[in-house]
């Protein structure tokens, strides 16, 4: 059989400009953290001063903090060759597997969610490092082994093993919405691998299954379930508050909203405003051109990783592209239909938007291997060696400028 991947490698090179993906990258990310690092100053000031030292920039500077790290790995790894991205999976998929059973033992939970460990004053969440350690393992063991993805044995094994040990894990902290980004990776990867269609049947049937036992686990599933389906009736000081209060900053907003810090919803009445609901205060603060802002945002990032799957000849780089695609992306449209209504209340994050180190440090750093996949597209190796760094340019001009 031939795969998905096979069959695009055998494709003649793409027209277009070879650098426009890596362009795509980059102005994207620079939206998402610039309008995120705005919204959450906004919605934490007023938690921070709170706080014993009444400091208002106490949680803004601990984000910030974490930028500089990510944006700090994602500059290394974008100029990061292939084949370090390949040799490291297996180390950062082993390493995040050791976190996440530590997490199982001795983690602190937050939300009704243990997915958290304790390392010396700070905490830190191990699935996001599980999130690109197995976008990148995938891509190794489906790049191996898609052209034999018709047999049960090649589909387990080891790309289906680490699947499940990783989803076990992260179950074992009940985090299931953490479980469904990843579920969403993985479907993206074998796609692109070149699974058969009927697998993907057999995974939904037992996803569901899946789903319907988790939510028979935990009191609050349900009721977050029966508050998005049943809204009329939710209790609006329970169930259903983070969902009417959502609404409430997004109407609020209007088309160009009240201004940034203007939010009212962030003084109490939105629980978790700087997290999962920061893109209500996004509606709130920049009205509704603020909202199709981060919109167009994702979708850049959506069009670089599709050209980063139809235009690389890797199958390594297509595969892990649209795992990490996936990831970004999927969580991005989770954690937007859940504000605007169309899902339940889930507890994702908006990637690099979102406040919480741990998300944003390795959401960056995913970024930063997009950037290195791009940086070797056919042709972009070539462009960039022909094109002047902004260094080389401004010295350039300065010179003429003195000469002058």
């Amino acid at each position: 059989m031939t795969t998905t991947a096979s069959r695009r490698t055998e494709r003649t090179a793409p027209s277009g400009s070879p650098v426009t993906t890596y362009y795509l990258l980059a102005v994207a990310s620079a939206m998402l953290v610039v309008v995120g690092l705005a919204v959450v100053l906004s919605s934490t000031a007023n938690i921070s001063l709170q706080k014993p030292n009444g400091n208002p920039f106490t949680l803004f500077m601990i984000q910030a903090a974490a930028l500089v790290i990510g944006l700090t790995a994602l500059v290394i790894g974008s100029r990061m060759p292939v084949t370090f991205w390949k040799r490291t999976a297996v180390p950062i998929l082993g390493t995040a597997i050791v976190l996440l059973f530590a997490v199982g033992l001795v983690g602190e939970a937050s939300g009704g969610n243990k997915n958290w460990i304790r390392l010396g004053s700070v905490t830190f969440q191990p699935s996001e490092v599980a999130k690109l350690g197995l976008a990148l393992f995938l891509g190794v063991a489906l790049a191996v082994s898609r052209r034999e993805l018709t047999s049960l044995r090649s589909l387990i094994a080891p790309a289906g093993l680490a699947v499940a040990i990783v989803l076990s894990l992260v179950l074992w902290g009940r985090d299931m919405g953490t479980a469904m980004v990843i579920a969403l990776m993985v479907a993206a990867a074998y796609w692109v691998a070149g699974l058969p269609l009927r697998y993907f049947a057999m995974g939904a049937v037992a996803a569901v299954i899946g789903a319907a036992v988790l939510l028979t686990q935990a009191d609050s599933r349900g009721s977050r379930i029966d508050a998005w389906l049943n809204p009329e009736t939710a209790d609006p000081q329970g169930a259903g508050l983070q969902s009417l209060h959502g609404a409430w900053a997004l109407a609020t907003g209007g088309l160009w909203g009240l201004g940034p810090g203007m939010s009212r919803e962030k003084w109490g009445y939105l629980p978790v405003a700087d997290s999962d609901f920061i893109f209500a205060i996004i509606g709130e603060e920049y009205g509704l051109v603020g909202t199709l802002l981060m919109l167009v945002a994702f979708g850049m990032v959506a069009v670089a990783v599709n050209r980063l799957v139809h235009r690389h000849k890797d199958p390594f780089v297509q595969i892990a592209a649209a795992g990490i695609g996936a990831w970004i992306v999927g969580q991005a449209c989770i954690n937007i239909a859940v504000v605007i209504g169309l899902a339940p209340v889930t507890g994702v994050p908006l990637p690099l938007v979102s406040s919480g180190g741990s998300s944003l440090i390795v959401s960056l750093a995913a970024i930063g291997v997009l950037m290195a996949f791009a940086r070797r597209e056919p042709g972009a190796p070539e462009a960039f060696a022909a094109r002047p760094s902004v260094v080389k340019k401004s010295i350039a001009v300065i010179a003429r400028g003195r000469r002058g």
